[in-house]
């Protein structure tokens, strides 16, 4: 998609069809999978049950929020563009744009500084390197633009936003990336909805330019739902959170609660403190940059870690659904939010649960009527992989599927880490540091569980004692064995 170009809203009547019977193909499958006359091993089923409702309520958030999305039309007005008189000859507000830079290479930051520095609508930029860069100082000397550093590089991208914020005091600042350039009329389309005195934030999607890239495919793909259904859903609940880049504030907004929030996933533990606050928010669903999306597994890795951790930090920590600052349409969408990066748990357990039975002929349900089971699993099945090629309407890469099969570590360690109260470097995107760790540091539950089912196949065909058990689990295997070891073969190391 071209830069500038609003994501299309009419969704298919097959697709809607589809949405329409989500909930109650989920409890078919519920009717079967919960009815304890079903379970064989009760240890196994105990987990299965665990991981079966993880996931039926992420599959049935998504269908809420993208069915109000199609139902509820009032919202698409914020894909338009406005020309309020924020924009008058007389009456333009103070601006600052922030490009943030910890690490990035001079040639990625070039590009992002001057496309900033040229965006139409008179506003300042600055360079916050948190990466004090003297090459980095010496082409904002030479371009124009202003250089912010300091000393310390404490709570890593908040802090550095902060400490610009100490140091600036114009009423409305922008937040870029240093691997996204922006369009020339980035401020012009966004400025204009801060007419609202109540409007705390403005935020435009990500999106990636590298898509030649086997990680970055598979990213790039999978965040099309999100920010083509999910993000403009939002907006009807006054929702609407920041994705970390390609947002527009209100100083006085962030002033208000004490600057950006102190955390690693800085984004949306901001949003939510300013919706706490009785501020409003809103997606504005037009591509106005172009970024560069994690193109190795570190840093893909990292990036997903971060995001499940500010994610689950909410869920555990502050409880959206008991939380009082908030109205319910906005502690159900929270909820909704935080609890998808709770799948890493039933993608580990399905994994994992195939081979169970091939290695120890060990499972968590009677399947002693074959039929009967089929006939409740195979719609859910289904359902969960019809419904995203569908909202995509294209190809599901091979790519988007693999990159998240393999996302369950990293959002294992971001839940570890909630659960642990554990510190995580933030490291950019695009970041150099990002090549230091050992790949195996990362990649060793994919590699074990690799390895782990091939044997599981030998092992389980040796003397089946289920014919049809075994030949479905071992599908099953297989399909992971294809995606993990795609995943560890064509995905970038360095």
């Amino acid at each position: 998609m071209k830069a500038g170009k609003i994501f299309a809203k009419k969704i298919p009547a097959v697709t809607f069809l589809f949405l329409a019977a989500s909930p109650l193909v989920v409890i078919w499958y519920a009717a079967y999978i919960f009815n304890v006359n079903n379970a064989d091993n009760l240890f196994l089923y105990s987990i299965q049950i665990i991981a079966d409702s993880i996931a039926m309520m992420v599959l049935l958030g998504l269908w809420l929020t993208v069915l109000i999305d199609t139902l509820i039309e009032r919202h698409h007005r914020t894909f338009e563009r406005v020309n309020f008189s924020l924009l008058s000859d007389d009456n333009v507000p103070t601006v600052d744009v922030f490009i943030t830079v910890y690490g990035e290479p001079l040639s990625v930051i070039e590009k992002t500084a001057r496309a900033a520095r040229d965006m139409r609508v008179l506003h300042n930029t600055y360079v916050l390197d948190d990466g004090n860069s003297f090459e980095v100082r010496y082409f904002c000397e030479q371009n124009g633009i202003k250089y912010i550093a300091r000393e310390k590089n404490d709570h890593a991208k908040a802090g550095n936003v902060n400490n610009a914020l100490s140091e600036t005091d114009a009423e409305f600042f922008a937040i870029i990336d240093a691997d996204h350039v922006p369009e020339p009329e980035f401020l012009e389309v966004l400025l204009p909805y801060m007419e609202d005195k109540n409007l705390a934030m403005v935020q435009s999607p990500q999106h990636y330019r590298n898509i030649e890239n086997f990680i970055a495919s598979g990213t790039a793909q999978a965040q099309e739902v999100f920010y083509r259904y999910v993000c403009p859903a939002k907006n009807i609940s006054n929702s609407a959170f920041s994705v970390g880049t390609n947002v527009l504030f209100r100083r006085s907004a962030i002033d208000q609660i004490g600057g950006i929030a102190l955390n690693n996933s800085e984004d949306i533990w901001t949003s939510f403190l300013l919706h706490k606050n009785g501020w409003r928010t809103i997606f504005v669903n037009q591509v106005l940059a172009i970024g560069v999306a994690p193109d190795t597994i570190i840093s893909f890795f990292k990036q997903q870690r971060r995001w499940a951790k500010g994610g689950l930090d909410i869920l555990i920590n502050e409880s959206p659904m008991r939380n009082e600052g908030l109205e319910l349409d906005q502690r159900i969408q929270y909820f909704i939010s935080s609890t998808f990066f709770l799948v890493g748990i039933p993608i580990l357990v399905y994994i994992v649960m195939p081979i169970i039975y091939l290695l120890f002929d060990e499972k968590p349900l009677l399947i002693t009527n074959g039929t009967v089971w089929l006939i409740h699993y195979l719609p859910y099945f289904f359902l969960y992989f019809a419904i995203t090629f569908l909202l995509l309407r294209q190809k599901l890469r091979i790519s988007t599927m693999a990159t998240a099969l393999a996302n369950f570590y990293p959002y294992l360690l971001g839940l570890f880490s909630v659960i642990f109260d554990t510190e995580q470097e933030w490291v950019a995107t695009t970041s150099k540091k990002n090549s230091v760790d050992p790949i195996m540091k990362w990649i060793w539950p994919h590699v074990f569980l690799l390895v782990l089912s091939i044997l599981s196949l030998i092992v389980g065909w040796y003397n089946p004692t289920e014919f049809w058990a075994s030949f479905f689990n071992s599908m099953w295997v297989g399909l992971n064995i294809f995606l993990l070891s795609t995943f560890l073969t064509r995905a970038r190391y360095k």
